[in-house]
């Protein structure tokens, strides 16, 4: 009986021994964490990843679904209360145009290597602020030495127009150097914005039909500015804005002429863009030219 005390008493002692050793997320071990940042200064122009002109089915897919989006802002604009089908209707629209747009177009991003920036580190799975932070070499490159196995999360900061975010990646260190992920984070007002592409028609009077309105002016405004911008259609008919505020309701509109000489008249179309870095349907407006 005594023996058999004994030994239980040996491997009780030999478990807290062990569990003792392991070691918790933290310093003192051989592992580590590395990774760049870069900062995105500018969302940059919006570009077409594909020849429109070359690619008849999805000019007609994209102004088939601005017409029918146009068709329920119109109405929820017009103060009329939308029905749940309506509703139901506008989010599968703009769920595919989302789609359409990353086909046919994309933000050109301005970046430039993230010196001199924070990244911060949290030991375990613990949610609240964080144990440790790496300042980026003149290249971007981070790191997290002399640590042990276990989970890790590491973060970075965004600027943005409406405050300040974080981007967290979840690492694992199981001995040795792991690559922590590239941080693309946004820095200064010009970053994480959004952007809108809509159609313009023109109606010579010369003519018989609604062409595309290339190099007409049009002109936008967010509700609540006095100020206002402007940009030239392009040869495919559309217009092109960037840099618009996330979540904001805008005025769009061109001049038209319906009787030559007897004046010029806005056309004005309402819309709202989405969330940040989103590319958002805009009217199609269209315009007589004499």
């Amino acid at each position: 009986m005594r023996n058999t005390l004994v030994i239980l008493a040996g491997l009780s002692f030999l478990s807290g021994f062990f569990y003792s050793c392991e070691k918790e997320e933290g310093e003192g071990g051989d592992g580590s964490i590395v990774g760049k940042v870069y900062k995105i200064i500018d969302d940059g122009d919006i570009y077409c990843n594909s020849n429109i002109d070359g690619d008849a089915d999805v000019l007609k897919n994209l102004m088939n679904t601005i017409s029918e989006n146009n068709a329920v802002l119109n109405k929820m604009y017009g103060k009329k209360t939308l029905t749940s089908a309506q509703m139901d209707s506008l989010t599968s629209l703009r769920d595919h145009y989302t789609r359409v747009m990353n086909r046919m177009f994309r933000f050109g991003k301005d970046t430039i290597v993230g010196c001199d920036e924070d990244v911060f580190i949290i030991y375990g799975d613990h949610e609240y602020g964080y144990d440790d932070k790496a300042r980026t070499s003149y290249d971007g490159t981070y790191r997290f030495d002399y640590l042990n196995d276990g989970n890790y999360k590491i973060f970075a900061y965004n600027d943005n127009v409406d405050g300040k975010s974080a981007t967290v990646f979840d690492v694992k260190v199981d001995g040795g150097q792991v690559y922590g992920g590239d941080f693309y984070i946004n820095d200064g007002k010009n970053a994480n914005l959004c952007g809108v592409v809509g159609y313009m028609e023109a109606f010579a009077s010369k003519g018989s039909e609604y062409l595309p309105g290339v190099d007409q002016r049009i002109y936008i405004r967010a509700e609540n500015s006095l100020t206002s911008d402007d940009c030239r259609v392009n040869n495919n008919g559309f217009y092109v804005i960037p840099k618009l505020k996330p979540n904001t309701v805008y005025y769009v509109w061109s001049v038209t002429e319906p009787e030559k000489n007897e004046g010029l008249y806005p056309n004005v179309k309402k819309f709202m863009t989405g969330d940040a870095g989103t590319i958002v349907a805009g009217p199609i407006l269209q315009s007589d030219v004499n």
